[in-house]
């Protein structure tokens, strides 16, 4: 439905209402370019037909499910997502760990990609693009390595080069690892949250940059919340976002 969709920015529509969102796109002050993500609450409260809702009026969903459960029921989940048709939808990188050994075992012998492989397939067949979530840019470098038994970077290229072994278009990693990621493959995207203008907070964010870094980064789209939102006032935001991209004073 989206498949000519260029656009840079995708709103993280956390805690939202879906009345507020709808009403915001019907009021024509939101930027025509830009694609939402609906996280795993938001979907659960308002059900999965949100993201008809929504892409029926022109706007591009990412449904960030990040799906993760035994390989079953994952593909099971994977199906029940795909039946509305979102724009893109993600799983877990790591979704293809057996879970014989601890996830800081990144021995790829531990992994077993059909489960990787039958949901990217399955979203090919739908038209949605599939992606993969790589390591939370919530989580530090310090987290990581006791997570991963390496650094932030090693585990993103280590995950990342196990979902394009497995057909994924898509990936979700931070910033500061986007150049590296990039070199792997000619990927549809790399998606980057912890995007922050210069004189925002970083909040929940860990690994961090600004939108116009993180394109130079390598970044396909950048994901952002807050500075898009902020007091309702989407088109003035998005023009200080595209600013911040295009090196103007704004």
């Amino acid at each position: 439905m989206f498949k000519n969709f260029k656009g840079q920015i995708i709103w993280s529509a956390d805690g939202v209402f879906l009345e507020y969102i709808l009403k915001m796109i019907d009021s024509g002050k939101f930027p025509k370019d830009v694609a939402i993500k609906l996280d795993r609450l938001f979907l659960t409260i308002y059900g999965l037909q949100s993201i008809t809702e929504i892409q029926n009026r022109g706007v591009p969903v990412f449904a960030d499910a990040k799906i993760v459960e035994i390989p079953s029921k994952s593909l099971e989940l994977t199906k029940l997502h795909l039946q509305y048709q979102p724009w893109m939808l993600n799983a877990m990188a790591d979704i293809c760990n057996t879970g014989v050994t601890p996830s800081s075992d990144s021995n790829p012998e531990n992994y077993n990609p059909d489960v990787l492989n039958d949901f990217a397939g399955l979203c090919k067949d739908a038209g949605t693009l599939s992606c993969a979530v790589t390591v939370l840019t919530s989580k530090t470098d310090e987290l990581v390595r006791k997570e991963f038994g390496k650094s932030a970077l090693d585990a993103v290229l280590f995950l990342s080069e196990l979902a394009i072994d497995c057909g994924i278009t898509d990936i979700v990693c931070s910033p500061i690892e986007a150049k590296s990621v990039r070199v792997l493959s000619s990927l549809t995207g790399i998606n980057t949250p912890g995007v922050r203008l210069p004189e925002s907070s970083a909040d929940d964010q860990a690994r961090i940059m600004t939108p116009a870094k993180a394109l130079e980064n390598g970044a396909t789209r950048l994901v952002t919340g807050r500075d898009l939102s902020r007091d309702g006032m989407f088109a003035e935001n998005y023009l200080k976002i595209m600013a911040n991209i295009e090196g103007k004073v704004f």
